[in-house]
């Protein structure tokens, strides 16, 4: 694509995650570097259009996904619907050609989502995962020591992840979709912690095997509590526990790394200045070194070209990736095949609950 060519933008799906990146879209627009239109957006409830309508100024607003997918001045579809609705969205959107980036999880079902994978793989578009955590500073620093070696290999892990259950029964005028399993396809698992499966996989490289346990305590037929261990074909083994609770207002990430020759601690939110951020690195013979979260912020952004930028989600960078993919005409990251390996370990560790025994990851990845 040349580099005057104003590239223009729909949304279909306008819930929280489309408020989310209609927000971003909108500060893209109004910085103006990557030269996008905010084109149209659409969602079944009028309520919704209203609310992304004051997140960003789509020139055409409805209630159909089709009109949004196939509007002549729509180049790229951003698609936050609920995951019950990627597929036939995704299969849309590549029928007309056009740039696609999918909110993550893919599908409700592995089978789903590798039949997406396949189909992108034969089409010639820009087509991102809305893994955004990919883009959170802390992460990035701890991919860098591990990629550096400056601590020596990694050895093990522990991760805890833990938020409120996302339905109305917590958080009044919440949609209710992700406690229905024909819709969501999981719970705490598919629907939260498949960002920490993309996140260990990008750090630690491809999965080998996962044995797991899930209990569904708060009464929905997905489950709400999840306990994996992990192996990777680097070595690596570790433990992801994720939660979803009743304590509203709590988002958070936390995530150990242990080293031959040092620790590192990181605790992450969703959102940009968040009060829980830490991050801490212990050397052998050493004090801990505590890194504020603000400087690692400022230097993620000096490096991006982005100084001085404030926003309150980290989806904005995974919104600009984007945009710069297409300008650029490069592979996006994270693109469909690493949220292939993604699901396939959330597969495996359904998998693996059911049956009470570890369950090979490898042959999960293979495609059909």
């Amino acid at each position: 694509m040349e580099g005057d060519t104003t590239i223009g933008v729909g949304l279909v799906g306008c819930g929280m995650i489309g408020q989310i990146h209609a927000a971003g879209l909108a500060q893209l627009v109004a910085e103006g570097e990557t030269g996008i239109r905010a084109v149209a957006a659409a969602d079944p409830s009028r309520d919704m259009l209203e609310r992304v309508a004051s997140n960003c100024s789509f020139a055409r607003l409805g209630t159909d996904p089709a009109e949004v997918v196939d509007d002549p001045e729509v180049d790229a579809v951003v698609i936050g619907a609920p995951t019950a609705a990627h597929r036939e969205l995704v299969h849309r959107v590549l029928d007309a050609g056009k740039h696609l980036y999918c909110e993550k999880p893919l599908a409700p079902t592995f089978d789903a989502a590798r039949e997406l994978c396949e189909r992108v793989a034969t089409v010639g578009v820009v087509a991102q995962v809305g893994f955004h955590s990919r883009f959170h500073p802390m992460i990035c620093r701890l991919k860098a020591i591990v990629d550096s070696g400056e601590l020596g290999a990694p050895m093990g892990f522990t991760l805890r992840d833990d938020q409120y259950f996302p339905a109305g029964d917590f958080v009044p005028g919440h949609s209710d979709w992700r406690s229905k399993k024909a819709l969501a396809g999981g719970g705490a698992l598919l629907e939260h912690s498949i960002h920490s499966a993309d996140i260990l996989a990008w750090i630690f490289g491809p999965p080998s095997w996962v044995f797991a346990a899930t209990r569904n305590v708060l009464g929905y037929d997905v489950e709400d509590t999840a306990a994996l261990t992990l192996e990777y074909e680097s070595g690596v083994v570790g433990n992801l526990v994720t939660i979803f609770n009743g304590v509203t207002g709590r988002e958070e990430r936390r995530l150990e790394v242990f080293f031959e020759r040092g620790v590192v601690e990181l605790t992450t939110d969703f959102l940009v200045g968040a009060p829980e951020e830490r991050f801490l690195v212990q050397r052998p013979a050493s004090p801990a070194e505590e890194i504020a979260p603000g400087d690692l912020l400022a230097e993620h952004l000096e490096a991006l070209g982005l100084a001085g930028r404030s926003f309150p989600f980290f989806q904005y960078l995974a919104d600009r990736s984007f945009i710069l993919s297409i300008r650029r005409g490069t592979c996006p990251g994270p693109g469909f095949p690493d949220a292939l390996v993604a699901h396939a370990t959330v597969e495996a560790a359904y998998r693996s609950a059911a049956t009470g025994a570890p369950v090979a990851i490898t042959a999960e990845l293979l495609p059909s």
